[in-house]
């Protein structure tokens, strides 16, 4: 009793003894942050609210398939922005965090993150806009139409060999070690996709809400000629699971009456982890198989799915989750692409979600009394994978258990009748196409 007596004396003594006193003459009155620093800041956050006005809103491209005359599957066209991705706004945000946040300043010796590809050339984009250089950690196989982009915006790469970058984590810890090393900030884009993902409005003050689905509601509005103002489905995939989630936290804070369905890729844990919470504890180790869908999904990590540390997907806030086999991805992109959509990979995955939920409405014969309304994100250009997804020899060799370029057209075949006539897609394709869906 006596030394728990002496320890809170002491703890008293070094209490009273730190405080800054308030003496005769004066109170204490001095500045927290250097007033160099409080303008750097200033000036910083308005550059990147200057971009924001200049991005405006991006496009909203309505798409009509035939098979389904009372439905309509729009495509916010993300592409439009400065570097062609959703991850414009995304990493907008995460530098805005930061910078408000104080954990990236003006002495700050750079920013680094890992990335496969998009975040990347993106997080460049935001920090050389702010004069903070910028370094990502990415695969040394990453296509290298990504790479140039990254370093076109101003970011410079740093490789890690592929045996090394399978596991996100691993990837993670290079780029927090190089921050450490060189008095940096790990943006760390999974982990912190929450704090920078806005879902408010803004209120009176001068800027709307920089939420994407705000954006989308708004959009619909100002459309004289679309009568269905509020979406009856949103899709969208996860990455990081950032965008997603605001939406989703955007929709259930204001009591809107639209669905979020998170679209997952064939061997990715998200959808187990939304309906299930499983793979918490356990990682997708001998589950996951390349390629996968580039820049989404989530099984290639060694780490469970550990929320706010390997990613920030609010699974609280989905409503449905549907998975869609990875070759059939691909050929609803080459579907796209010859359609005049150029779009890459998880975007056309989007678009099966979407079509493949436009037929369940139709099977169904539920009763809807406006037009089937469902919005999804055009996320990056088919562009970007010219030499991957949208080559022959590539696909031939990537997904040879599910047929090749064979499969690819067979499925291909299935998903243009469903957009022409309204059948299943899914069905036909899982028993006619090749390959075993069983993992």
């Amino acid at each position: 009793m006596k030394l728990l007596f002496l320890a809170l004396a002491l703890c008293a003594i070094v209490f009273t003894e730190d405080i800054t006193k308030i003496s005769k003459s004066q109170v204490p009155n001095e500045e927290s942050v250097a007033k160099e620093e409080t303008e750097w800041r200033l000036k910083a956050i308005q550059k990147l609210w200057n971009e924001r006005r200049n991005m405006g809103h991006t496009p909203m491209a309505k798409f009509s398939p035939p098979g389904f005359p009372n439905a309509d599957i729009f495509f916010k066209n993300e592409t439009a922005t400065t570097t062609r991705t959703l991850k414009h706004r995304f990493a907008w945000a995460l530098l805005l965090w930061a910078i408000t946040e104080g954990k990236v300043t003006s002495k700050t010796s750079g920013v680094y993150d890992s990335t496969s590809g998009n975040t990347g050339s993106a997080e460049a984009y935001m920090c050389t806009l702010v004069g903070v250089p910028y370094y990502a950690v990415v695969a040394d196989n990453l296509e290298e139409e990504k790479v140039k982009q990254i370093e076109s915006f101003g970011g410079k790469i740093i490789k890690v060999r592929e045996e090394c970058l399978v596991p996100v984590s691993q990837r993670n810890l290079q780029a927090k070690k190089h921050a450490a090393e060189k008095n940096g900030f790990f943006m760390n884009q999974f982990g912190n996709a929450e704090k920078a993902e806005e879902f408010h409005e803004s209120g009176d003050f001068y800027f709307e809400s920089t939420n994407v689905y705000h954006e989308i509601i708004v959009q619909l509005k100002k459309e004289k000629e679309q009568a269905v103002k509020i979406p009856d489905y949103f899709v969208h995939s996860a990455g990081t699971g950032g965008t997603i989630s605001s939406v989703g936290r955007y929709i259930a804070r204001y009591g809107a009456p639209t669905k979020v369905i998170l679209s997952d890729s064939q061997y990715s844990l998200f959808y187990d982890y939304v309906i299930g919470h499983k793979f918490t504890n356990q990682s997708g180790a001998g589950i996951w198989t390349p390629p996968g869908i580039a820049g989404i999904g989530y099984g290639y990590d060694i780490e469970p799915v550990l929320y706010g540390q390997t990613t920030s997907l609010t699974r609280n806030v989905i409503h449905e989750a549907m998975r869609m086999p990875d070759i059939a991805s691909v050929a609803a992109m080459r579907i796209l692409d010859e359609k005049g959509y150029n779009v890459g990979p998880s975007t056309s995955l989007n678009f099966l979600v979407s079509l493949y939920k436009a037929y369940q409405k139709k099977a169904k014969q539920s009763p809807i009394k406006h037009r089937l309304t469902i919005v999804t994100l055009a996320c990056d250009p088919g562009d970007f994978y010219r030499s991957t997804y949208l080559k022959d020899e590539w696909v031939e060799k990537s997904f040879k258990k599910f047929g090749g370029v064979e499969g690819m057209e067979c499925w291909k075949k299935l998903i243009q009748e469903s957009i022409d006539t309204g059948s299943d897609f899914v069905s036909k394709g899982l028993t006619m196409c090749p390959g075993s869906y069983k993992v």
